[in-house]
């Protein structure tokens, strides 16, 4: 198949199409472009419409500035097949890499912020609701402990202590190599639940949770709707939170993909020089290149990285 000819053919079902039903298909679009002497086209259409937009729970981790799931699934069912190797340069919050695991491709993903393997490789190592439960419960917890900086205008002192006691105890873990699936899946979603608008997160109302604003702002935040941080049960939010993200996993996709990631590769490198991926190793890349100058990843993501 030409895909590109497959492409610029390519029209929703009537049924589909957005608006009234009679509504005629829309075309694609051909433009060219020059990268380096070589002419490439850029074809622009919609593939899917939002009637099309149910994707898998695991992928419901907030990040800055992340694309929808179908746009990986489109490209990854129409140019390879189950085994093939699917990679993500600027992995983000690794839409493409559980995408394309949950399709049973093998996968490898790369971005130079770790926060990215932090919120990716938990997904493929997924542990039971029951494990979670347990871990948690097991976590000490110290009521005196507070933060190494002035988090007050964001979490109540008994919120505070929880989260300053779960990543002393994640430090040590990792420190001391004995950091496991449970303790990576926690991590992950303690790192999702930290700032957010409802009372699904840790902190007291703020903006959502993809961006993480500074405590100055959370101060004027605070004031203009005369808010003070509620206590929030840190155990309760984590295990919530990872209840929905597993309600569409059952045990063969949980099997399909811890053994795909046995053979993933996470990498935090700049991603004009990945050596560490051997020359035609890579089947397929689909991926959304940074927004510089446009979204602040480093601000945006300040807490998350504490």
């Amino acid at each position: 198949m030409n895909i590109v000819e497959f492409l610029k053919a390519f029209t929703l079902e009537p049924s589909h199409s957005p608006g009234d039903a009679s509504e005629a298909p829309r075309q694609t679009e051909v433009e060219w472009v020059e990268v380096d002497g070589r002419r490439y086209p850029r074809l622009i259409n919609e593939y899917w419409t939002s009637r099309q937009r149910q994707s898998s729970s695991l992928h419901e981790i907030a990040y800055r500035a992340c694309f929808k799931a179908q746009l990986p699934r489109f490209f990854i069912r129409l140019l390879t097949s189950p085994g093939d190797v699917v990679f993500d340069p600027f992995s983000g919050r690794g839409t493409t890499i559980i995408e394309a695991a949950l399709l049973n491709r093998r996968v490898i993903a790369n971005d130079i912020n770790p926060l990215s393997e932090i919120l990716c490789r938990p997904r493929l190592f997924i542990p039971r609701l029951s494990e979670i439960e347990t871990r948690l419960s097991e976590i000490p917890v110290d009521s005196q402990a507070t933060a190494d900086r002035d988090l007050s205008m964001f979490y109540h002192p008994r919120t505070e202590a929880e989260i300053v006691s779960l990543r002393r105890y994640l430090h040590r873990r990792r420190l001391t190599d004995n950091e496991d699936a449970v303790d990576a899946w926690i991590r992950m979603v303690a790192t999702n639940r930290l700032t957010g608008h409802s009372p699904g997160f840790f902190s007291v109302y703020t903006l959502p949770p993809n961006q993480a604003v500074s405590p100055e702002r959370q101060r004027l935040i605070n004031a203009r709707r005369n808010q003070q941080p509620p206590y929030r049960d840190t155990r309760a939010l984590i295990l919530r939170k990872s209840r929905s993200l597993l309600r569409h996993i059952d045990e063969p996709l949980r099997r399909q993909l811890h053994a795909l990631g046995a053979s993933a590769r996470f990498l935090t490198a700049d991603a004009r020089s990945t050596p560490e991926i051997p020359s035609q190793s890579v089947d397929l890349i689909v991926t959304s290149p940074p927004f510089l100058n446009v979204v602040q990843y480093a601000a945006d993501n300040w807490l998350r990285c504490w």
